[in-house]
């Protein structure tokens, strides 16, 4: 038996639970922000009657997006520990990961590495683990993409608070993007968490 210290749950996999489960909650706030967005653009008289309501889901929204992101890094940090178990060479470190995500400009690359990276080590072990690394690659773009896109909109949002209304037709933009950035990293969360599920499996074969 290979890596037989390996635990078959592993490290992350209590995170990663949670993680899915707070970017469920957060595409379902994304999908509510839209609807109010579609309702401003569309009937704004309505709109007015529930201005207050769609002030309320955004500052819960605000809460649930900051805890996923938290959980993400924690995620993040736990999912590389467990990658060194059953990838005992694998080049990067989980504080490794977290720095390629948080910090700017170094991000721009780091990010992109970080999943490429993985994708690379999924690719030559066959099966369902190759279709999984070829599935994280066609996602990295959707992710850059959705992410600068939606950054930004949130600059403009805020520069424009402080002079004058948010266009309705830019609140629906951003909550658009957001809706398909939030899709992207439960698929992104999904893959990754399955093929270092599959591998752990093989490795305790």
């Amino acid at each position: 038996m290979e890596n037989w210290k390996i635990s078959d749950s592993g490290h992350s996999t209590g995170a990663g639970k949670l993680l899915m489960l707070l970017l469920k909650l957060r595409l379902g706030f994304s999908f509510v922000a839209l609807m109010f967005s579609i309702v401003e653009l569309t009937v704004p008289a309505i709109y007015q009657l529930l201005v207050t309501l769609d002030g309320l889901q955004a500052m819960v929204a605000f809460l649930v997006i900051l805890s996923s992101s938290l959980t993400f890094l924690v995620w993040l940090h736990r999912f590389h520990a467990d990658l060194k178990e059953v990838f005992p060479e694998y080049p990067i470190t989980p504080w490794g990961a977290i720095a390629r995500f948080v910090i700017p400009f170094y991000s721009l690359w780091g990010i992109w590495k970080t999943l490429s990276t993985f994708a690379d080590r999924l690719l030559p072990e066959g099966g369902d683990l190759t279709s999984l690394s070829h599935q994280l690659r066609s996602c990295i773009p959707f992710l850059y993409a959705f992410t600068i896109i939606s950054n930004t909109l949130g600059r403009i949002i805020l520069s424009s608070n402080s002079r004058e209304p948010v266009s309705p037709w830019l609140s629906f933009l951003a909550s658009t993007v957001e809706v398909g950035l939030v899709l992207t990293l439960l698929q992104l969360t999904k893959i990754m968490q399955s093929a270092l599920t599959q591998k752990t499996k093989r490795a305790l074969i």
